[in-house]
């Protein structure tokens, strides 16, 4: 037989090889240039022309605090889109909710410009926060630049950053950085810069942990210096009221899921499907699986256990090799996104890191073939269409496909790491140690999302039937057999009209905030650059930078809140009596937040005196002002009759309702739910009550209840 020369068969391998190199190249290119291109065309024009969700979000939050104006009330709802509407900021509703106050702060040089202006700045930034990405992440994996940018081009969820402004680019250079300066042995800079990731965003504090199992307390001493540094700008620009309110209630509720609507599966959570699957609620989930809240207490803590753990477990104390490194790094950030209970979609712009440092290992277990796979899963992770996928299934367990995405991409960073360790020796002798540790806080969040769930549910017999576009009920009043209040729709913020089980919003283009009402006649809140009230009597006039209306039950009296930078004070118009001046009955040492009328005209309201905590007060008829006794306590409410005082405590970070007898001074709590329960208001029986009631719903997202007090 005739031999084919062995020098021609490795020819034709080696032109088989830089065939297939070639196509590659050209492949990987025309990625690029495509992406590229929509990015420039499509999104930064998008961006540049338009301000929209978070950016205006950052931008009020860091103006209002570079304008001195006091900032205690920040995650109010209500109180933020009215400073929105003052500042004439074209954003339909806008939230701090669950934003951290010190993230704003990157905002801060850019809110002496207006809105649109400022956006176009952070953009040219980001920009330039991109290219410095890029230039690390070459650094650190020694990936083509060509490679690293067609990564980056290819992150759908980047371009959603650009276009909505939002601060997850900064977030994914500090982690860039920290992860640079871990691998060429500045640790301590390291764990600082990763403290600082705490302030943008509070997963990077899993980081510390990693430090811990690595035993690098260098890098430890510096995360703890950078968190307590964010907590000390945090509570020096923003006060300690706005950071109690996110320690005490925004956080706690944002770790169960219930920062926002905590059943809306386009969130694609592990918290979001088993609120889906387990609790009922009547607006928002009123067919779960089954009714077991029991289960979503025990299987949450559980899930996100088992995602995370492996992180930490597979970390090795005595390998400080760059591509253990590179996986551990990527491990720990996966991990935080697979156990994270609200993502949205443009937070896995933060995927351009673990992608990059992945690369070489992935390639190095399963060639061109996994490569592509790997770079599939990537980009399928940021399909910005999974939302409509996943409603159109009949299954809740197949609705959230991205979730089984981002988990899946875990786990390949897991296995990763199990194959190195197989090769390249045994486990570090504290991985039990690590492993009951992981155990142990596993079994006290169980006890205490079980805790959570007791009783939580008791208040839905009182539920009022709601509209099924209907967002937040707030400030509710009543007028003869009908219910008022201030609805949150997707429109932004109206009046409500209850009657039985029919509701109706008034109409008009701007916010309507506030609502108070006698027998005859109806009081709203108008918003936009001012606010006004405005009566629905016909010929009577408004009242100009005026917030908050109270009426007293007679019709005598409108009292109101008008604001300087921030703080409010009570002002009094005597309705019997046109063309009268108004009165300012409350000095500058009381910002006051809630007002309600005794029948002899006299007033009690809730204020916080010399920056302290809130409390009640008696503003009586000769206008002196005395405590109540009762710290921590807000939202008043008298009965018509003048026997009973309804009004709601914060306890263990949750505001219950309590009653107490104006005549005997003898009080005693209503709910005790661990949930929020507030802004009473009495029926003209005086012994019926309506008030708001977030219990099994998202943080402030109140739907109303009526009951009937003994």
């Amino acid at each position: 037989m005739n031999k084919v020369p062995s020098g021609s068969v490795r020819m034709r391998a080696q032109r088989s090889a830089m065939s297939t190199v070639w196509w590659i190249v050209v492949v990987e290119w025309t990625l690029l240039a495509l992406m590229l291109i929509y990015f420039v065309l499509h999104t930064l024009p998008a961006a540049w022309k338009t301000l929209n969700t978070d950016f205006s979000n950052y931008y009020l939050t860091a103006r209002l605090a570079r304008e001195k104006s006091n900032t205690s009330r920040i995650y109010e709802w209500i109180w933020l889109q009215r400073q929105k509407d003052h500042h004439d900021i074209e954003q339909r509703i806008i939230s701090l909710v669950p934003i951290t106050p010190v993230s704003t702060l990157a905002i801060w040089p850019l809110t002496a410009m207006p809105p649109l202006l400022a956006k176009r700045s952070w953009l040219v930034l980001n920009l330039a926060l991109v290219v410095a990405i890029v230039v690390l992440l070459q650094s650190l994996t020694k990936l083509s630049f060509r490679r690293i940018v067609m990564v980056t081009v290819l992150s759908v969820p980047l371009n959603k950053n650009f276009l909505y402004g939002q601060y997850y680019v900064l977030l994914l250079f500090v982690l860039t950085l920290g992860c640079w300066c871990y691998v060429r042995q500045k640790h301590f800079l390291s764990g600082f810069l990763i403290g600082l990731g705490f302030g943008l965003k509070i997963f990077p504090v899993l980081y510390l942990g990693y430090f811990l199992r690595k035993r690098d307390f260098k890098a430890f001493t510096g995360g703890v210096i950078g968190v307590a540094g964010t907590a000390i700008a945090s509570i020096t620009v923003f006060g300690w009221q706005a950071n109690r309110v996110l320690a005490n209630q925004v956080l706690p509720w944002t770790l169960r899921g219930e920062g926002l609507d905590p059943y809306n599966l386009s969130s694609a959570s592990i918290a979001t499907l088993l609120h889906r699957l387990f609790i009922y609620e009547p607006q928002w989930n009123s067919n779960p699986a089954f009714h077991a809240p029991w289960l979503f207490a025990v299987l949450l803590p559980l899930a996100q256990t088992l995602l995370f753990a492996p992180s930490l477990l597979l970390a090795k104390p005595d390998d400080s090799s760059l591509r253990q490194l590179h996986l551990e790094w990527s491990a720990v950030l996966l991990g935080s996104l697979a156990i994270s209970t609200l993502p949205a979609g443009y937070h896995f712009t933060l995927l351009i890191l673990p992608v990059c440092l992945m690369w070489s290992a992935v390639e190095e277990r399963g060639g061109l073939v996994a490569i592509a796979a790997f770079l599939f899963l990537y980009v399928a992770i940021g399909y910005p269409g999974w939302k409509i996928v996943g409603a159109m299934s009949p299954w809740t367990l197949f609705s959230v496909p991205r979730l089984y995405l981002v988990v899946l991409l875990c786990l390949v960073a897991y296995w990763l790491l199990a194959r190195r360790q197989k090769d390249n020796g045994k486990q570090s002798r504290d991985t039990w140690l690590w492993a009951g540790a992981f155990v142990l806080l596993m079994l006290l969040s169980i006890a205490s999302g079980l805790r959570h769930q007791s009783g939580l549910y008791a208040d839905y017999q009182w539920r009022l039937p709601t509209s099924a576009d209907m967002l937040q009920a707030n400030g509710p009043v009543t007028q003869n057999d009908t219910i008022l209040f201030t609805a949150m729709i997707p429109a932004g913020y109206h009046t409500a009209i209850q009657k039985d089980d029919d509701m109706s919003f008034d109409a008009g283009g701007i916010d309507q905030l506030a609502v108070t009402a006698t027998s005859v006649e109806r009081w709203t809140e108008e918003t936009s650059r001012e606010s006004t009230i405005v009566s629905n009597v016909p010929g009577r006039e408004g009242v100009r930078w005026a917030e908050s209306p109270v009426a007293s039950p007679d019709g005598r009296w409108l009292a109101y809140l008008r604001e300087e930078h921030g703080r409010d004070s009570i002002w009094l118009r005597a309705l019997d009596r046109p063309g009268s001046r108004d009165t300012d009955l409350t000095p500058a040492e009381f910002d006051v937040l809630e007002m309600s009328f005794l029948p002899n005209g006299s007033l009690i309201f809730s204020a916080e005196s010399n920056e302290g905590r809130p409390g009640l007060f008696l503003l009586d008829q000769a206008g002196a002002i005395s405590s109540l006794g009762l710290e921590e306590a807000r939202y008043p409410a008298v009965s018509p009759d003048g026997h009973w005082l309804a009004f709601s405590r914060l306890q263990s970070g949750n505001w219950h309702l309590w009653l107490r007898d104006l005549h005997s001074g003898q009080t005693s709590r209503l709910t005790h739910a661990d949930c929020n329960n507030v802004e009473p208001t009495w029926a003209s029986d005086s012994k019926t009550l309506v008030y708001a009631s977030d219990c099994g719903r998202a943080l402030w997202f109140t739907a109303l209840c009526r009951r009937r007090i003994p």
